[in-house]
């Protein structure tokens, strides 16, 4: 099908299904100015993905693991939400059957109005830290909070083991907020998410800058595909797994997210009131632009 078409089936078909399981990955985060894990430039690129993030290394060597976190930790502070992130929450509010799974960690998408009953962040999150020993862990809201995160952003000097954030309860090692490889998902996960998918048929799945490599998400993508619902991939490279197996009833849009959704969610607002009246046709094209403008960032 030609692309204009594809745009429209596509929200015609998204606005006809009950149940919408959305999973979404780094490139959601990427128009916010945080670097993807994997692709063209992405941080894993030269870095042993299940060495680094992993319980052995961090207590192998604290250091490596805590720079590379921290470092990003400190990105993920300085960013804010974006259109795709907007849009996203938007769709979802729109629809009472949606789960968002959020691979992420950055905690963007969680400070938009997405429903939080309705999102699932399996990963943790870079924000929290935590103790390697008790039950201690706090939310970090600026670099400030953590001096180790200080040392990082003026970079005056290379980071020692002396450096690292320690526990004010017992002193042993703070570590990121996030899950490892070899341990458990966050959020219930996976169970919360078996159980959602087999209280009834996933009508539609849609991938958001993510490359569906990663485990166990990757099996709830092709157990819904399974069972008949199609599929939608929005990303900036044609590297997906799945991309080569899409048939007639499947999507691929190529771009950036923060252009692509808050595109679907026009399109899906738009069709919607064109089945209503012109009257609320008019006031549904004028919203749109409303809420457009009201995502662009200021200049």
């Amino acid at each position: 099908m030609d692309t204009r078409e594809a745009w429209s089936t596509f929200a015609d078909k998204l606005r006809a299904s009950q149940r919408v399981l959305c999973l979404v990955g780094a490139g959601l985060s990427a128009p916010s100015g945080l670097d993807t894990w994997r692709g063209s430039n992405g941080l894993w690129n030269d870095i042993n993905l299940r060495d680094l993030a992993s319980p052995n290394k961090f207590f192998e060597d604290p250091v490596t693991v805590w720079t590379f976190y921290g470092e990003r930790l400190v990105k993920t502070l300085a960013a804010q939400p974006n259109l795709a992130h907007h849009a996203l929450a938007a769709l979802a509010t729109g629809h009472e059957g949606w789960l968002t799974i959020n691979q992420n960690v950055d905690g963007l998408l969680e400070q938009t109005e997405h429903p939080m009953t309705r999102l699932l962040g399996i990963h943790g999150t870079l924000r929290t830290i935590r103790c390697t020993s008790c039950n201690y862990n706090t939310r970090i809201e600026s670099p400030s909070d953590v001096p180790f995160l200080l040392l990082l952003s003026t970079q005056l000097r290379s980071v020692t083991l002396s450096d690292l954030p320690r526990c004010p309860v017992c002193t042993k090692l703070l570590r990121p907020g996030v899950v490892w490889f070899g341990e458990m998902l966050a959020a219930g996960a996976p169970d919360t998410i078996d159980d959602w998918i087999s209280q009834d048929d996933v009508d539609l799945v849609i991938a958001v800058g993510t490359s569906l490599e990663v485990y166990p998400a990757t099996e709830w993508v092709e157990a819904v595909r399974e069972s008949g619902a199609s599929l939608a991939i929005i990303n900036t490279e044609k590297t997906d797994r799945l991309v080569d197996e899409l048939n007639d009833d499947d999507w691929f849009f190529e771009g950036d997210a923060a252009d692509i959704l808050p595109r679907i969610l026009d399109l899906v607002t738009y069709r919607h009131h064109a089945k209503s009246s012109p009257a609320a046709l008019s006031s549904s094209v004028s919203g749109a632009c409303s809420l457009k403008r009201t995502l662009l960032p200021s200049s």
